[in-house]
């Protein structure tokens, strides 16, 4: 799915708000503009979501943003990803994800049940009515359900979804999950077939730093089924290493991709997103690549990803992070000097 509903960028706001947070200036930083968010037919790209779930939770420093009693801090996912990439199979990642947040806090319970073919996987809130809109524990369970699905290469294809409230979007909750919703239920969980859990895990450790990295955007989509224009467009422009960004007009793109450039931006702005926005995220993305090997000069790095001139590429990295390239740079030194995961401090 490239494009999510707005029922869930409101909600995902709840919790900020509830602590005080101005959801106009976390808007503004993942750069959602608020009119569209009046049309609930409207629809936003992906890599802006992934954007505001990630500014809310840092600027709370709780991955569960805001929605339950005691927060979980920032970099816990990828600490448990750490952990749990040693399994053989689907099952001993998911046994060893479970206890570990089930050791970690008490603000959730999960479980993973058998019975015959199926599997039932299990989440329980202590206090369910700090997620008033049920945003947090549909995120939950989309999270592990995309987890799984990346880590053995192939998109589990889900039995049902339990749950018990009735969503807010049924016809939203029906493409998070695409398979039977069966409301009424005691808890909330999601059933698939028994015979996924005995496949093996497919990546690499490399693969899970980058997963981490652009985390949660991929966790935001079924592997291999974003198939939007804007997918299309970071593909094509996606240099191969060593080689410099190059960044054709809208027109040029236009024609790249076999439509014209009215068309293309209808296209864009249908999934909530601009050619603008595209670029300046691969450019963003690209970037703190680059700034990780330490040996590249900044100016190097600003003409890699066609900026005209070093100040360029400053003025924009500071806008995008909050923070220059040099001080970008020291930071990670100083995480370094910790001997500490880079992606466990995003």
């Amino acid at each position: 799915m490239a494009t999510i509903g707005t029922h869930y960028i409101k909600s995902a706001l709840g919790g900020a708000k509830a602590r005080g947070l101005n959801p106009k200036a976390l808007l503004r930083m993942a750069r959602i503009p608020e009119r569209p968010l009046r049309d609930p037919k409207a629809r936003i790209h992906v890599d802006l979501v992934a954007r505001l779930y990630y500014g809310i939770a840092k600027a709370l420093n709780d991955e569960f943003m805001g929605f339950t009693e005691r927060p979980v801090k920032l970099g816990t996912f990828a600490l448990m990803a750490e952990w749990v990439s040693t399994a053989e199979t689907l099952e001993g990642l998911l046994q060893r994800g479970i206890r570990f947040y089930n050791q970690i806090t008490d603000e959730l319970q999960m479980s993973l049940d058998y019975e015959g073919e199926h599997v039932y996987l299990t989440t329980v809130f202590k206090r369910p009515e700090l997620d008033f809109e049920h945003f947090y524990i549909e995120y939950w369970h989309v999270i592990w359900h995309r987890f799984a699905s990346w880590y053995i290469g192939k998109p589990i294809k889900l039995v049902g979804a339990y749950i018990n409230y009735t969503p807010i979007d049924a016809e939203e909750f029906r493409l998070l999950f695409r398979c039977p919703t069966h409301l009424k239920s005691k808890v909330n969980r999601l059933v698939f077939h028994r015979s996924y859990l005995s496949q093996p895990l497919v990546k690499s450790r490399r693969e899970l730093q980058v997963f981490l990295r652009r985390a949660p955007i991929d966790m935001l989509t079924i592997p291999g089924e974003d198939t939007s224009l804007t997918a299309r467009i970071n593909q094509l422009l996606q240099p191969k290493d060593g080689q410099v960004l190059s960044l054709p007009n809208a027109d040029a793109l236009a024609r790249m991709v076999g439509v014209s450039e009215q068309t293309l931006r209808r296209k864009l702005t249908a999934e909530g997103i601009s050619y603008q926005q595209i670029k300046d995220n691969l450019r963003n993305d690209m970037a703190t690549e680059l700034l990780a090997n330490r040996s590249l000069p900044i100016a190097e790095v600003a003409r890699l990803l066609d900026f005209s001139e070093p100040r360029a590429f400053t003025r924009a990295f500071r806008q995008w992070q909050g923070k220059t390239p040099t001080e970008f740079r020291a930071e990670r030194a100083a995480r370094g000097a910790l001997d500490l995961p880079d992606h466990l401090f995003r």
